[in-house]
Formats: C-alpha cells, sequence, structure tokens
C-alpha cells in the first residue's frame, strides 16, 4: 500500500488508498480523495456548513492541488469528481466579486492603477486557468453529477473529459451567470462552442436557462443519464 499524501490545506481531506484511514490535520475540509485498487481517485466535494457546494478562492485552492496530485502521481490512472450532497454545485460564491473590488481598490491606492488592472486580471482567471490545468493534465476526468450542477459548477463537468448524471427529476445544469449581468468566467464559452453549433451556443449563454439533463444529453452536454 502507498503512503497517504497529505494536502496541504486544511479544508482538504488527504488522499486515501484502499483502506488507509489516513487524514489531514483541521476540521473544515471540502473535499475528499480516495484511490481505488484500479488507480481511480474518487474526488468527493462536500463544503462543510453549507448545504450546497459553491465555488470560492480556497475551493480553486484546494481543486488546483488535487490537480497537481492526479496529474503527477503515475499510480492515478484517472479521476471521478462528485459531490457529498444533494446538489453538485450551484456556481460561483459571488462574493468573490466584493474581495476583488476591495483589493483592487487597495492596489491602486498602493501600487497604482496600472498593478491593480495586472494583478485583478491574474485572480480573475484563476478558475479558467485550473479548469484548462484538469482538461490538459494527461489523465482522464469524469463528472459524476449527482444533482444540480450551474455555472462554475458546470464549467467544471465541461472541463472533465466525460460527464454522467444520476436520473433525477429535479436536476438541471446550466450557465446562468448572464441573468446577473456576467458571463462564464472559467472556459464555459470556448467549451460550450465546440460542442455545439456556435449559434446554439450564443442562444445557450445569452438566455442563461437551467435545463433538464434529457435536454442536456439531447444537446450532448451530458454523455450518459444513469439510474
Amino acid at each position: 500500500m502507498k503512503k497517504v499524501l497529505d494536502l496541504p490545506t486544511n479544508r482538504v481531506n488527504s488522499i486515501r488508498r484502499g483502506n488507509d484511514q489516513g487524514r489531514c490535520n483541521g476540521a473544515a475540509r471540502q473535499r475528499r480523495t480516495d484511490i481505488d485498487a484500479d488507480g481511480i481517485a474518487l474526488v468527493t466535494w462536500d463544503v462543510p456548513g453549507r448545504s450546497m457546494n459553491v465555488i470560492d478562492l480556497k475551493t480553486i485552492e484546494e481543486l488546483s492541488t488535487i490537480v497537481e496530485q492526479v496529474a503527477g502521481d503515475a499510480a492515478i490512472k484517472g479521476a471521478v469528481i462528485t459531490s457529498g450532497k444533494e446538489t453538485f454545485c450551484a456556481g460561483a460564491d459571488l462574493t468573490m466579486l466584493e474581495v476583488f473590488s476591495r483589493e483592487f481598490s487597495d492596489t491602486v491606492k498602493a501600487q497604482g492603477e496600472e498593478m491593480a488592472v495586472k494583478r485583478l486580471f491574474e485572480e480573475s482567471r484563476k478558475l479558467s486557468q485550473l479548469y484548462r490545468r484538469l482538461e490538459t493534465s494527461g489523465k482522464p476526468w469524469v463528472a459524476a453529477i449527482n444533482g444540480t450542477a450551474l455555472g462554475g459548477g458546470f464549467e467544471l463537468c465541461l472541463a472533465c473529459h466525460h460527464r454522467v448524471a444520476a436520473d433525477n427529476a429535479k436536476t438541471r445544469v446550466g450557465l446562468p451567470e448572464i441573468k446577473v449581468g456576467l458571463f462564464p468566467g472559467a472556459g464555459g464559452t470556448q467549451r460550450l462552442a465546440r460542442m455545439m453549433q456556435p449559434g446554439d451556443a450564443l442562444q445557450f449563454l445569452l438566455k442563461g436557462d437551467q435545463i433538464r439533463l434529457a435536454q442536456a444529453k439531447g444537446m450532448k452536454l451530458i454523455d450518459a443519464v444513469v439510474p
């Protein structure tokens, strides 16, 4: 049995292999990663203290660590990411925008507008860079969608190489950012245009609909719906 690899952030459970019950220190962990005998890592996303998973700066940091471990560990042949909650992900925590705004103002005062713009640009594209890293990591990733996946959560699914959804009449998927005056910022605009006809992708982005699984499968946004 290989040694458990401890993740550096205290909100993620350690990678576990076989029956090893090792954990990293800290009580507030967002993800647990188990590796089976075939070398498939199961990443279970479960943000503590919240009814739904949301994407915040800590989530980006933690998932980045996991993606790098999956990419760099020859014993891991692929990864499946799913949710430990009834839904997959509600999207980004919009309070991140407030954080970015405050940091921009502070940087303008301390270092000038040019540096503030540069820093905002770098921070705002971290999620997009993370999903691209996952997509090009050299290991196959599968999104096991066990409930509604919206916004940045559905963009994560789109970045995976295969998408399987549990059959649930309540489940919706989509990119509703346009309804709050935003465009998807983590690569969804590019991946949709490769999966669909450009006109259909544009309609999907501009309407921001949250669609049922049968429709998503018909549009080839989901590969399979299973019981």
